[in-house]
């Protein structure tokens, strides 16, 4: 006796996978299948196979027979268990179906799009990886929460360079400049104090850049550089404005201090 399986191909009937997955059905509602019921069930299915003379059952109708015998008992709440089972079994081979079909076009090069100017998919090289990558892919879905994903799928969000989720590195970040020239920021080596000008806030830009781009994959940018620039400009030219004053102007420390005063009053 025969069924045919999602994918067409035929398979060896055997009632120990069916009784398998009725018993992962009870047990996820904190019951023990009846011996009884099991052997109402096979006998259900063996004569539904038998109907069909031996041209092969579909696995569908097969799992129809057994949702029909636990409705006739009233065990709705093992129905409702054994659709789930059901439900997660399809995904799980959808997954692996879809999967399949990504490595193959990937090992085959045979939708190449070349996404990074950095990486020729056709290469062999650049086969393998987009391979990786497909793999990753796949895993990290299964990894981030249900509602991460469906918004990912649903493209409410883009999870960028998805193939890295799982090795729990960064990518493609904005540098908070704003908070760390500010406040300054510590380094492995050493501690580094807030800016107090321009020129040494850039310096530090220059750095943080270079920090940042040791510890992740891909690139880090800068949201806006030019206002997070501006209080340091401020400090340089009041640096610049008073020495202005003192040496050019010959003004005293009293008479520059009044000077600022009435600007900043303005």
């Amino acid at each position: 006796m025969k069924v045919i399986k999602r994918d067409g191909t035929p398979q060896e009937y055997s009632f120990i996978k069916i009784a398998d997955a009725i018993s992962k059905a009870f047990e996820s509602v904190g019951q023990d299948v009846p011996e009884k019921f099991l052997e109402q069930v096979k006998d259900s299915v063996e004569k539904l196979i038998i109907k069909n003379n031996g041209q092969g059952t579909p696995i569908e109708e097969i799992q129809d027979v057994i949702q029909k015998e636990l409705i006739k008992r009233n065990k709705y709440e093992v129905v409702e268990a054994f659709i789930n089972y059901r439900r997660k079994r399809e995904e799980i081979r959808e997954q692996k179906t879809d999967l399949m079909k990504q490595i193959q076009e990937k090992l085959s090069a045979s939708n190449v799009q070349n996404q990074n100017a950095n990486l020729d998919e056709a290469s062999f090289g650049g086969r393998l990886g987009e391979t990786a990558g497909a793999v990753a892919k796949n895993l990290a879905l299964k990894k981030m929460s249900k509602q991460s994903r469906k918004n990912h799928d649903d493209n409410m969000i883009y999870e960028h360079d998805l193939d890295h989720f799982m090795t729990g590195d960064h990518n493609c970040l904005s540098i908070p400049f704003d908070k760390l020239l500010a406040e300054g920021f510590k380094t492995r080596q050493t501690d580094v104090r807030p800016a107090g000008s321009v020129n040494t806030a850039m310096q530090l830009v220059a750095v943080i850049f270079q920090l940042q781009s040791l510890q992740q994959f891909g690139g880090v940018g800068a949201t806006h550089i030019d206002w997070t620039m501006v209080p340091y400009v401020r400090k340089s030219f009041m640096k610049h404005f008073k020495e202005g004053l003192k040496y050019c102007e010959g003004k005293t420390d009293e008479e520059i201090e009044k000077i600022i005063n009435d600007i900043l009053k303005d």
